[in-house]
């Protein structure tokens, strides 16, 4: 569970986020929607602690304060999915992967039975079995955002943040992506993920936040927060809105 009261946060002295207060629940996935720059990545990059907010402000991690909780904690509690797909391009699939487990490694760093098998759960979501063996630079960028996602799935956190995860994607990883997610969540864990796909949100979310200029300007289900005055205001597009009902399946 996550709870923010009154935040804000920017880089430098601007606030790209303006005193926000937002609570989540736990086995719910949240689609953060918005237009480019409007503080999507901002707030994903708040939550996880990679971006100190100002003073004033609490994040709370499971009825926990983001700012007093040890650095090791934290990364046990929080797996954060980066928008750039990042990791050193000479090492094997299976090396980037298992780099999820270093919060919970021991002084020797091992990794543990309960470990490896968090490993091989996350291999068989994200349907990578075949390229463990693979140089991680060799991949496709949708190889290696599966790669990542992978990372992030065997840290078991409770909360789950992930940045534009389906971007270069073909639709069938794409779905996949979002069937990964949304099964995470109804595993009990907080999912929060920022997209641009709108029917995407629509067919997955349990909860849509769409943020506008540093504030979430509507907050709810689906067909409730994407409505379409909001979504023509945000977006400035006009779109058929028979997307809502409809039915993706992979």
């Amino acid at each position: 569970m996550i709870r923010i009261e009154n935040i804000s946060a920017g880089y430098g002295p601007c606030n790209v986020l303006n005193n926000l207060n937002l609570q989540t629940n736990a086995g719910e996935l949240i689609v953060l929607l918005g237009p480019n720059g409007c503080g999507k990545s901002t707030l994903l990059k708040t939550i996880s602690g990679l971006i100190p907010h100002r003073e004033g402000g609490t994040i709370w991690i499971n009825n926990q304060s983001l700012s007093s909780m040890p650095l090791k904690l934290r990364a046990r509690q929080i797996a954060y999915l980066a928008q750039s797909r990042q990791a050193q391009a000479d090492m094997l699939v299976k090396d980037v992967i298992e780099l999820g487990r270093a919060p919970f490694r021991g002084r020797l760093g091992r990794i543990s039975a309960d470990g490896r098998q968090a490993i091989e759960k996350a291999v068989a979501k994200t349907e990578l079995s075949s390229f463990l063996d693979r140089k991680f630079g060799q991949l496709s960028g949708g190889e290696q955002a599966r790669v990542l996602l992978a990372r992030a799935l065997c840290m078991n956190a409770s909360v789950l943040l992930a940045d534009e995860p389906i971007a270069a994607l073909d639709p069938y990883y794409q779905i996949s992506m979002m069937e990964i997610l949304k099964a995470e969540a109804k595993s009990g864990k907080t999912v929060i993920t920022a997209l641009h796909d709108l029917p995407l949100a629509a067919q997955y979310a349990d909860r849509v936040w769409i943020m506008n200029k540093g504030q979430i300007i509507a907050d709810g289900a689906p067909k409730t927060a994407m409505s379409e005055q909001i979504i023509s205001d945000v977006f400035k597009i006009r779109m058929n809105y028979n997307f809502l009902n409809s039915v993706v399946t992979t």
